[in-house]
């Protein structure tokens, strides 16, 4: 068993014979049969007095677990023992409390194990109607179970497990609520991460549909619900009347409960239908709701920041975005102006009419870059056929390659296909194409050759971009995909990389580069998504 799952158990009992039979049920040996006869003599003296002794050799018990036994013979030896427990951070999962004791009896002993431990799972265990549940549960909560005797040896066995195992569950859901406010993620993340514990919350609790607001300019804005909750016109009901007065931070009605968090602007509704909440388990809302408001805090200010951060740094590039985009607009302006000076020559007016459709396109496509970049616009994926966009990618890179003369080596198979926004597969690759041709400018390489090829397997497409020139400075080799990191190109945004890094990331794929002086490979990793 692992140590963090705790399976340490209490039996507070004044009669001797039936600690005993605890021991022999939830501590047994393996010496065979005469064990097993005594766990059976200890059974019947729990559980029946007047039950008959059957020596056998049946399983003995349903337990799953190797409890730690522990036992006390009054109410207040237990207290001190609980007490000692929690001192040395190793609570009870589970306590076997008897009714009738002298001193404290089960109910008052409970009522003080409350005060310093409202986590353990209880069960009372009595041979007598002394109290009904309804009075139980008034003075010690519903987070109790209430068994009679006589029953099996099977019985205590299986209600031992089952409070070991919720008590293990309540705590690792405790553990996986403190967390959620350190986590980095955007808010999409946080909130199906935040469902799902809103789940599992309103499950302790006992009910199934719930959800939590979030004051905002004096108003309650409901940021996640589940069950019937999650119809806005009923969620918008109850958030229009939520009570004025608050009594412990919890009211509840008949239908719901409220609950608000006012340091943190945080309110939860949970659905009763009727049903009294579990509430020894209540103060895990107050835990949940802390740290969702902290989380979705802590969202909103990473959000802004990176907002921030992205507008800051394209504000720094204007000039350098500016030039880029010059580049693009330019062969326009040329190509009017010669269109004016050869109106009679149709065959190069047609050829004059696509320099500015491309040039018009390439201008709009690097804005969309820019917003995108900015914005984590999500993808418009759909099914791509490799080969298709590889020869529209050859036929756009046509007039750059020229003027840089290089040549361009496609490899590709006829019959690959994969998932991806094709507008932004193509703008990333022509970027890596565009800055291999840039590079070639000026460094008088002999034969510059840019080479896209793809291969591909059962789950992935592998992409490479490869080229013969000089290779990056390995002085920004290591942060190549930063915005505004540029080199062997005039008058670049540095945004280039930092795009495809966005585009590839953004379809769940990978890039890297390897780089020396005889050339440069860009390798892309996209998932084939179907």
């Amino acid at each position: 068993m692992e140590q963090h799952f705790n399976t340490r158990i209490l039996v507070i009992d004044d009669d001797e014979s039936v600690r005993n039979g605890f021991s022999q049920i939830l501590s047994p040996s393996d010496s065979g049969r005469k064990e097993f006869d005594k766990l059976e003599e200890a059974g019947s003296i729990l559980f029946d007095d007047n039950k008959p002794i059957i020596k056998s050799h049946t399983k003995r018990s349903s337990a799953t677990f190797s409890f730690e036994y522990d036992e006390a013979s009054n109410g207040k030896q237990g207290y001190e023992k609980v007490k000692k427990s929690i001192l040395e951070n190793r609570p009870y999962a589970a306590i076997f409390v008897d009714m009738r004791m002298p001193g404290w009896d089960g109910l008052e002993t409970v009522q003080h194990l409350r005060e310093i431990d409202n986590r353990a799972e209880i069960i009372f265990v009595t041979a007598y109607s002394d109290h009904s549940i309804e009075e139980i549960v008034t003075a010690v909560g519903t987070n109790v179970s209430y068994h009679c005797k006589p029953f099996s040896v099977e019985e205590i066995g299986q209600i031992a497990t089952k409070a070991v195992y919720e008590w293990n569950k309540t705590r690792s859901l405790e553990e996986l609520i403190k967390t959620i406010s350190g986590l980095r993620a955007q808010h999409w993340e946080m909130n199906t991460l935040m469902s799902n514990i809103l789940h599992q919350v309103a499950y302790l609790l006992g009910t199934h549909s719930a959800l939590i607001a979030m004051k905002r300019n004096s108003h309650y804005q409901k940021i996640l619900s589940i069950g019937n909750l999650c119809d806005e016109q009923l969620s918008e009901k109850y958030l229009l009347n939520i009570p004025e007065k608050f009594e412990n931070e919890v009211y509840q009605d008949n239908d719901f409960a409220y609950f608000r968090v006012d340091e943190f602007g945080v309110l939860a509704i949970f659905e009763k239908d009727g049903r009294p909440l579990n509430n020894e388990r209540i103060y895990i809302v107050r835990l949940f709701l802390e740290q969702a408001a902290q989380a979705i805090h802590n969202v909103d200010l990473e959000e802004a920041l990176i907002r921030k951060e992205k507008l800051s740094a394209v504000g720094e590039a204007t000039s350098m975005i500016a030039h880029d985009l010059k580049n693009s607009i330019g062969p326009i302006e040329f190509a009017v102006e010669s269109v004016e000076e050869n109106l009679d020559d149709r065959n190069y007016v047609l050829e004059m009419l696509g320099l500015i459709r491309d040039s018009a396109k390439e201008s709009v496509a690097f804005v969309m870059d820019i917003l995108d970049y900015v914005s984590d616009k999500k993808m418009d994926k759909s099914l791509v056929g490799a080969k298709d966009l590889f020869v529209q990618i050859e036929k756009r890179m046509k007039a750059l390659l020229s003027k840089a003369n290089a040549e361009l080596k496609l490899d590709c198979p006829d019959e690959v296909c994969f998932v991806a926004d094709r507008n932004k597969m193509f703008r990333a690759i022509t970027n890596l194409i565009k800055n291999a041709a840039e590079s070639f400018s000026n460094k008088n390489r002999t034969k510059p050759e840019i080479s896209l090829s793809l291969t591909s397997d059962d789950k992935n497409v592998y992409i490479k971009v490869a080229d013969n020139g000089i290779g990056i400075p390995e002085e920004i080799a290591e942060k190549i995909f930063t915005p505004f990191i540029t080199s062997g190109k005039a008058g670049g945004t540095g945004l280039g990389l930092s795009i495809v890094h966005q585009i590839i990331v953004a379809h769940d794929g990978s890039i890297s580069v390897d780089s020396t002086p005889s050339g440069t490979v860009f390798s892309i990793v996209i998932p084939k998504g179907y």
